[in-house]
């Protein structure tokens, strides 16, 4: 049995800056990621795995419901906090590479894409509303775009050997914010899946189209704003 200890070194601390991970995910994933070292599971299973609970709560969304919806957003929460220990388990072993990165940057929207089109298809099918189509379609748009921005931004600033202009945005803003570090208040990914999972409990789908369609779109157009002119 790995240590549990041993296995907090490898997480990375930046995300308990955060804190929604601090205080719920942080302790969830490093005891999942103690269990994965402990069977030898390698970075990539962990990802699956994560990818995985995705699909099955996009087929209990779809094709169940009820009070199945429950598990459903566990499964969720699940796969975020996956999300977090496939990264601290390569880092364990010291096997970060190409193929663990491609995972963790798609399985987060192939999964994240399915649970809202299964939540999109079952309220469409019981209310037969048209709204939930264009409003789950903007929130897979924007989920998409936003991803898509944040991998061009980092390849961008590679090229061009540029700072994070995001990070001189955020340091501006922390003298505005009593020297609180704004990351706090960002639309971040912990937040996204919590509130996925949440609405998927509650079967709030409207809202969570509504208010997941109108950040995610604003987030990414938002990096045209900070690389203006560079």
């Amino acid at each position: 049995m790995a240590e549990f200890s041993k296995v907090k070194k490898f997480f990375k601390q930046e995300h308990l800056e955060r804190p929604l991970i601090k205080y719920f995910y942080y302790p969830i994933a490093i005891f999942l990621s103690t269990i994965a070292i402990s069977l030898n599971l390698s970075a990539h299973l962990v990802n699956l795995s994560g990818l995985l609970a995705s699909i099955v709560s996009a087929v209990l969304i779809y094709f169940i419901g009820g009070k199945w919806m429950i598990l459903a957003g566990i499964l969720v929460m699940y796969a975020y906090t996956i999300d977090l220990c496939d990264g601290t388990v390569a880092r364990y072993y010291n096997k970060k590479n190409a193929m663990g990165k491609w995972l963790d940057e798609s399985s987060g929207f192939i999964g994240v894409s399915l649970v809202f089109f299964a939540l999109m298809m079952r309220t469409f099918e019981t209310d037969g509303k048209i709204l939930i189509i264009f409003l789950g379609f903007l929130a897979i748009f924007g989920y998409l775009m936003m991803n898509l921005a944040a991998i061009l931004s980092e390849v961008i600033r590679a090229r061009f050997n540029l700072e994070n202009p995001a990070d001189k945005m955020r340091k501006k803003l922390s003298k505005g914010f009593f020297g609180v570090n704004p990351n706090v208040f960002a639309f971040s990914f912990e937040i996204q899946w919590t509130l996925i999972a949440l609405c998927v409990m509650f079967n709030l789908s409207y809202g969570l189209f509504l208010v997941f369609g109108i950040l995610s779109n604003l987030q990414w157009v938002s990096r045209y704003i900070v690389f203006l002119g560079k």
